[in-house]
């Protein structure tokens, strides 16, 4: 129990250093560091560690990825092209506020990495003459880009959970699809509160664009996306590849000159961003190598029991790798032999993707997060004011499926 201990000092540390410095960054370096510390982890080890993470092919092609996607969100802005997105969706829905909501949730179709960046222009393009705040504009963003991972099976972490319990996917995803709901439903309660209280009504587009407009519109700010999600998903290509080749085309297309392109590239939030992501691979490689959850091997566990236990392995796990694929490779391995010979292995095994899931949200090193928290400049304590209410009622409800299940 000491590792779990000091485990919880790395938490508490973290959240302690972002709310005090107030910067990512250093914040994350710091429990990155405090991690090494605590769980004795020898110096070369640790550096040898960071190295192989961040030289690693998954993580240059992280670093890639968010670079290009940056780049790409930056050029459309310029051209406008949101702002025909924008106005198709105005078209349609006839509400600024629910379009704030349905650009994220649109672009949360899309699993890729830092995709956060694609929907955080349209949230800011939809919500400029709004008063709203830079936290909530992150929360807006953020939180609507997420409710499909419970059930929409494209997402990596969601096929390696059917892969590891071996249930089937359409099982899974009906069993999953009301934490779905509820997520949308819990967003749309903090959304609509904060509207009220702002004295924030209806958002009238004004005129709506005939047909034809509506889908130029619609397809002029889309298309590099659609790109994107055809070559990547269609035709199979590396995700990096594909954005290379959408952006070239963009370029291309809009004309921008070569020195706008230097401008987009090399810029203060390109280089703070990067230097995040680097920390907060360091720091999930050090909870990696800390293997803290390793002496429950072999307990032997009531239902209530393995409901704390999942709560503590599994929530821990997502909040401090901020990764699907993290928390269920780490959490199941261990919960699967403690649950299977249980009546209800099958919701068991649910709970321990949903309360991940819950940490996954809350983690200040979930790259979406971060990288929406960087790009409207907002807090992330103040950020967690409206993540916490939505994450609460999914978790206290898993919670009430799982205990109630035996």
């Amino acid at each position: 129990m000491i590792g779990i201990f000091k485990l919880v000092l790395v938490v508490v540390a973290l959240m302690g250093l972002l709310r005090w410095r107030r910067d990512l960054t250093l914040a994350v370096a710091g429990a990155a560091l405090l991690c090494v510390i605590l769980f004795s982890i020898p110096v070369g080890t640790a550096l040898v560690s960071a190295w192989e993470i961040l030289s690693a092919g998954g993580s240059l092609e992280l670093f890639a990825i968010v670079v290009l996607v940056i780049f790409l969100g930056s050029v459309q802005k310029e051209a406008g092209m949101f702002d025909r997105l924008i106005r198709s969706l105005n078209s349609v829905i006839r509400d600024g506020r629910v379009v704030a909501m349905v650009g994220p949730a649109i672009i949360g179709f899309l699993p890729m990495p830092g995709g956060a960046l694609f929907s955080a222009p349209l949230v800011e393009v939809t919500t400029r003459h709004m008063d709203l705040n830079p936290h909530f504009r992150t929360f807006l963003n953020y939180w609507f880009r997420h409710p499909w991972e419970y059930i929409w099976p494209i997402y990596a972490g969601l096929l390696l959970f059917q892969t590891m319990s071996g249930y089937s996917l359409r099982r899974i995803i009906l069993f999953q699809s009301p934490f779905s709901l509820i997520h949308i439903l819990g967003g749309l309660a903090v959304s609509f509160a904060f509207f009220r209280r702002r004295g924030i009504g209806r958002q009238h587009p004004g005129e709506a664009n005939h047909f034809w407009g509506t889908l130029g519109d619609f397809f002029e700010g889309t298309w590099p996306i659609l790109a994107v999600v055809a070559l990547f998903f269609a035709a199979g290509w590396p995700l990096y590849l594909s954005l290379v080749l959408v952006v070239t085309a963009v370029v291309l297309i809009k004309k921008v000159a070569f020195a706008r392109v230097i401008a987009h590239l090399v810029n203060p939030r390109m280089g703070r961003t990067l230097l995040l992501l680097a920390a907060v691979l360091v720091f999930q490689k050090m909870i990696l190598v800390a293997d803290v959850f390793r002496e429950f091997a072999g307990v032997v566990l009531s239902n209530p029991a393995a409901v704390a236990l999942i709560v503590g392995v599994s929530f821990t796990m997502g909040f401090l790798t901020g990764v699907n694929t993290a928390y269920i490779a780490i959490a199941f391995p261990i919960v699967q032999p403690l649950i299977q010979n249980l009546p209800n292995a099958f919701q068991l095994s649910l709970f321990v993707y949903v309360i991940g899931f819950c940490g996954v949200l809350l983690s200040p090193l979930h790259l979406c997060l971060v990288l929406t928290n960087e790009y409207f400049g907002s807090s992330l304590m103040r950020v967690y004011r409206y993540l916490l209410p939505p994450v609460l009622l999914i978790a206290g409800t898993a919670i009430a499926f799982a205990l109630l299940s035996a």
